[in-house]
C-alpha cells in the first residue's frame, strides 16, 4: 500500500513539475515497485532456453524467351519476354537453340544468400557459383533433346535450398552456318560481275563456320570441285581440329566452282557456298585456271596498264625472243584496276604461284606495288633456289626490312620527280666488256620519283648499276656523285638469287639493249650462279 501511496504522490507532484526527467523518475519507481511486490512486468519478455533454427533459402529462375512460347508453371511473371519459373516445363511453338541465358537469384529469411549451387541433368555434380546468370550451351547430339537445369541458393549460415528451383527446357539441333572469310575471294569491280578471275592450279579457300548449338558441334566440313553429286568430307583429327581452310593443288585448267557446306554431329547440314557465285555481284562470275607454262614467270605487277598492257606488251615481246621455250603472266590487280586479279589472300597461293617456275621477271611501275604484301613469298622462293629480277620504280620507296634482298637505306634519286632521257646506267656485273654490252641509258623521261639505294653489307651483296656520275655528263642531273640503283643477292648459305632494280626498265633501253640484259639475266646469271 505504502509504495502505490508513494505512486499516486509522485504523480500528483509531477503535474507541477511537468519536466520530463520527473517522468522517468516516475516510471522508474514504479517499475520498481512492481518487481518488488513480485506482479509481472509488461514490458519485459522471458528470453527463450534456445535458439530458433536456421531457415534454408528459396531460389528461383528466370530466362527470356520468344513471344510464341507456350508456358505451363506455377509460378510465372511475364513482362518483355522475360520468365521467373521454380519449376517449369517449356513446350515450344518455335524452336530454342542450344543456347540458354539463365538468371537466377535466392532469398533467406534469416540470414544472406552467398551463392548458389547449380548443374544440368548430364552432369554428375553440382558446381558453385555466386554469380546470378550464366550463359550455357547445351551439348545436343540429335535433332532433339530435353534438357533440365537445377540451381540452390546457399546462405550464410551453410544452410542450402532442399528444393532446387528447376527447369526443363526441350532444344531441337540448329543447322550450322558457314560462309567465305571476308576478302579471302576476289572481288568484281562494282557494277560488273560479268569477269573472269584467274589463277594457277592452286587454289586456297578460307571460311569461317559457326553453330549456334556450339562450334565443337561441327564434326565434318564437305567441299567439292564442280560436281556436287559426291562430295570429299574433312573430319576433326585425334586432337578435335577441324580446319578452316582448304588447298586445292593439281587443279585442271579450265573453269571451275567450288562448292563448301558444313554439318554437326546430329546431321543437320549448312546451306551449300560456293565460288564463282552468279547470284553475288561482289564477286567475279568466273574463275578460271591457267597452265603452267615454260619455266619463267612474268610478273605485272602494274595493275593501270592492264587495261592496254602497254608495258606488259613490251616485257612479252623480249621474252619471247630471248627464251627458247614459252613462259607464263601472271597479272596482279588493285582495288582500281583488274580487281578480280588482286594478290591471292593466303601466302599459301602467293608462294605456288612462284614456286611453279625457276626465274621470274617482276616489273611495277606506278600505283601501289604488291612487293611488301609477297615480300615473304618471295624470300621463301629464292631460299628453295628461285631466281627473281625486281623492277620497281615507283613513287614508294623500297622497303628496307625486305629479306629478299639487302638494302641499307633509300634517298630520293630525283626529289623534283622528274629524270631526263640520255643519262647512263652503268652496269657492274663483271668484265669491263660485260659491263660495256649492258651499260644503259635512259631513252624516255622518267616522271615520277624514283629511289637511290645504299647497299646493306651482308654476304652476297652487291651493287650491279649505278647513275653515271653527276660530273661526266652534260645532262643536267638531280643526283650528286654516282648512286647504286640495282643491287645483286646471292649469299652463299642459299641456292637463289634476287636483283632489285629500282627504275622502270622500258624507260632504260635508249640504247635498245635491255633484250641483252633480259638475255644475260635469264640464261647467263640466273644459270651459272
Amino acid at each position: 500500500m505504502l509504495s502505490h501511496l508513494a505512486f499516486f504522490t509522485i504523480m500528483k507532484m509531477s503535474s507541477f513539475s511537468k519536466s520530463l526527467t520527473t517522468y522517468l523518475i516516475i516510471i522508474s519507481i514504479w517499475l520498481l515497485t512492481l518487481s518488488c511486490d513480485g506482479l509481472k512486468n509488461p514490458f519485459l519478455k522471458s528470453l527463450p532456453s534456445k535458439g530458433h533454427e536456421n531457415i534454408p533459402p528459396e531460389t528461383y529462375l528466370f530466362l527470356f524467351f520468344k513471344n510464341d512460347t507456350l508456358i505451363q508453371t506455377d509460378t510465372i511473371y511475364n513482362e518483355l519476354d522475360t520468365l521467373i519459373v521454380q519449376d517449369t516445363v517449356i513446350q515450344m511453338l518455335d524452336t530454342t537453340s542450344s543456347k540458354q541465358i539463365i538468371h537466377w537469384w535466392g532469398e533467406d529469411p534469416d540470414g544472406e544468400v552467398i551463392g548458389y549451387y547449380y548443374k544440368w541433368n548430364f552432369q554428375d555434380t553440382f558446381t558453385f557459383t555466386t554469380k546470378e546468370s550464366d550463359t550455357f550451351y547445351v551439348p545436343i547430339r540429335s535433332a532433339y533433346d530435353v534438357f533440365e537445369f537445377y540451381v540452390k541458393a546457399v546462405d550464410n549460415d551453410s544452410s542450402v535450398d532442399l528444393t532446387p528451383a528447376k527447369i526443363v527446357l526441350p532444344v531441337f539441333n540448329s543447322p550450322p552456318h558457314v560462309e567465305f572469310r571476308l576478302n579471302s575471294n576476289p572481288q568484281a569491280p562494282e557494277g560488273n560481275p560479268n569477269v573472269v578471275a584467274y589463277t594457277f592450279p592452286t587454289r586456297t579457300f578460307v571460311w569461317d563456320a559457326t553453330d549456334p548449338d556450339g562450334n565443337n558441334t561441327i564434326t565434318e566440313i564437305l567441299w567439292a570441285l564442280d560436281d556436287t553429286t559426291e562430295w570429299n568430307v574433312i573430319k576433326r583429327d585425334e586432337d578435335g581440329y577441324l580446319p578452316d581452310q582448304l588447298t586445292l593443288t593439281d587443279i585442271e585448267p579450265g573453269y571451275h566452282t567450288f562448292y563448301l557446306k558444313v554439318r554437326d554431329i546430329a546431321s543437320a547440314e549448312s546451306e551449300v557456298i560456293m565460288f564463282p557465285d552468279t547470284t553475288d555481284d561482289e564477286v567475279p562470275n568466273y574463275w578460271c585456271v591457267k597452265p603452267v607454262l615454260g619455266e619463267v614467270l612474268l610478273v605485272d605487277d602494274f595493275a593501270q596498264d592492264q587495261q592496254y598492257k602497254t608495258t606488259q606488251k613490251y616485257y612479252r615481246r623480249i621474252l619471247s625472243e630471248v627464251l627458247d621455250d614459252t613462259f607464263s603472266v601472271w597479272e596482279i590487280g588493285s582495288s582500281s584496276w583488274n580487281v578480280q586479279n588482286s594478290l591471292p589472300y593466303t601466302q599459301i597461293d602467293i608462294e605456288a604461284n612462284l614456286n611453279y617456275f625457276k626465274k621470274v621477271i617482276w616489273f611495277s611501275h606506278l600505283g601501289r606495288p604488291h612487293i611488301s604484301q609477297a615480300g615473304l613469298a618471295i624470300t621463301k622462293y629464292i631460299a628453295k633456289g628461285g631466281k627473281i629480277f625486281i623492277t620497281n620504280a615507283n613513287e614508294e620507296v623500297p622497303d628496307t626490312t625486305w629479306t629478299f634482298t639487302d638494302i641499307d637505306s633509300v634517298y630520293r634519286l630525283n626529289p623534283g620527280g622528274r629524270l631526263m632521257k640520255g643519262i647512263k646506267v652503268i652496269a657492274n656485273f663483271g668484265t669491263e666488256e660485260l659491263n660495256e654490252k649492258l651499260t644503259l641509258m635512259v631513252g624516255k623521261l622518267i616522271g615520277n620519283r624514283v629511289s637511290a639505294l645504299i647497299p646493306g653489307k651482308a654476304e652476297g651483296t652487291m651493287p650491279v648499276y649505278f647513275m653515271e656520275h653527276s660530273d661526266s655528263t652534260s645532262i643536267s642531273v638531280p643526283y650528286k656523285g654516282s648512286p647504286c640503283v640495282a643491287v645483286k643477292y646471292k649469299p652463299d648459305y642459299i641456292e637463289g638469287e634476287s636483283i632489285y632494280f629500282s627504275l622502270p626498265l622500258n624507260y632504260c633501253d635508249g640504247y635498245g639493249n635491255v633484250k641483252e640484259l633480259m638475255d644475260y639475266i635469264l640464261n647467263v646469271e640466273f644459270e651459272e650462279h
